[in-house]
């Protein structure tokens, strides 16, 4: 009798087990399914533009039967609405193959049937759909087939253009070799071709060696001529897609066929000197010493004065860059404009004599003065005019010249 008890009791114990797991499958699926329904009718999904009627209609009924899998009348229009869906697809997917556009015809038939696949991938989510549907369309093959048609016609018309032999034609060529790699990650020689076609279509950029107002850069205290490499270092970062810069060094060791030349020439940089002067101020303040007895009482004032020996010291700079553009082939000029730049530096010492409480807050602050009293060195004075002067030039450059 214990042993019977005991085979009853494990037998029970098992089925409450079974019984727990089976409605965890059950609530996972539930969950996955409403998931899947949530993400494919997201704002975010990328395909929800490409969504039919019959298509969304389909997604309700997922989400219906998600919710409630008892729901009969869902599971009964599901099978239909997913029949009709389908057709629609058929009809959006040959209006897809009319469209002219090389290669993009075939990324839209691509994109229609990743919508039946979201379909295909909610049904099989969801128990209760899956019971509505059994055997639901995996489009995965047709979608493959129709990106590799797609970058097939992608990489022949960039072939074609790019026999064109021409930097327009050769951009063109470019763009359709990216939609390839796109459509099919490594198709082909596609990056080798993107590679190529990027070269020829890229206009080449030489920048020569800036001239310093008839001295070498090393005159202005720097080891080298850091503006020459800047203006290359600027203008690629993010300036032109079809325009590449080389310095003078760059292009002769690599042979590069320039198309283009920089030439950078200051035509005067003045670094000034320093000039000073003295001034005597004579000041004089009314300050209260005191209260008379009365009621009330009165202020009573003092005049208190004081001498200020005011010491100013100042030096003005500046300097004008010039810059040509110009086709290596005609000499023809793309550009050409000067660049002005100033720098002004002055400094204001003080010394008084007599009472301080005559002092305005002025003379206070030059009598306080803790700044340098030195001047700036030639170097750095020259160091801030061509910063200044070569701002203004490359904002110039990035936002109103057309190399082309």
């Amino acid at each position: 009798m214990l042993e019977d008890f005991s085979q009853r009791e494990n037998k029970s114990q098992k089925f409450v087990i079974s019984q727990k797991l089976a409605f965890m499958r059950n609530t996972l699926v539930a969950l996955l399914g409403i998931l899947a329904f949530f993400l494919n009718c997201s704002p975010s999904n990328p395909l929800a533009s490409y969504y039919s009627f019959e298509d969304k209609t389909v997604f309700d009924l997922i989400d219906k039967l998600n919710k409630n899998p008892n729901d009969q009348q869902a599971a009964e229009l599901l099978p239909q609405a997913y029949n009709a869906a389908l057709e629609k697809r058929k009809e959006t997917i040959t209006t897809a193959k009319t469209n002219a556009s090389v290669g993009d015809r075939w990324m839209e038939i691509a994109k229609e049937r990743e919508v039946t696949l979201q379909m295909y991938n909610a049904i099989k989510a969801s128990q209760a759909a899956s019971k509505a549907v059994p055997e639901p369309r995996d489009p995965s093959a047709g979608i493959a087939r129709a990106k590799e048609n797609a970058a097939q016609e992608y990489y022949n018309q960039g072939l074609e253009d790019l026999n064109y032999n021409n930097r327009p034609y050769a951009m063109k060529a470019y763009d359709l070799f990216v939609k390839a790699d796109k459509a099919v990650p490594g198709y082909k020689d596609v990056k080798t071709m993107m590679a190529t076609a990027l070269d020829k279509g890229t206009l080449k950029v030489e920048v020569m060696p800036v001239n310093y107002n008839s001295y070498g850069f090393n005159y202005w205290g720097y080891n080298n001529d850091w503006l020459q490499q800047q203006i290359v270092n600027d203008l690629n970062f993010g300036s032109y897609r079809d325009v590449k810069f080389y310095t003078d060094w760059q292009a002769n060791q690599q042979r590069i066929p320039v198309d283009r030349v920089v030439d950078l020439n200051f035509s005067q940089i003045n670094t000034g000197r320093v000039y000073s002067d003295n001034q005597t101020i004579k000041r004089s303040a009314q300050v209260q010493i005191g209260t008379t007895k009365s009621i009330p009482p009165q202020p009573i004032y003092e005049t208190v004065y004081a001498t200020v020996f005011v010491k100013r010291s100042y030096l003005q700079s500046f300097a004008t860059l010039q810059c040509r553009i110009f086709d290596r082939l005609s000499g023809r000029n793309i550009f050409y404009d000067q660049f002005p730049g100033t720098y002004d530096w002055k400094i204001e010492t003080a010394t008084f004599r007599g009472d301080q409480r005559a002092l305005p807050p002025a003379d206070r602050a030059m009598i306080n003065n803790s700044g340098s009293q030195y001047p700036p060195s030639r170097n750095e004075i020259a160091d801030r005019l061509i910063r200044n002067c070569y701002n203004l030039l490359i904002s110039r450059i990035k936002t109103g010249v057309n190399f082309q």
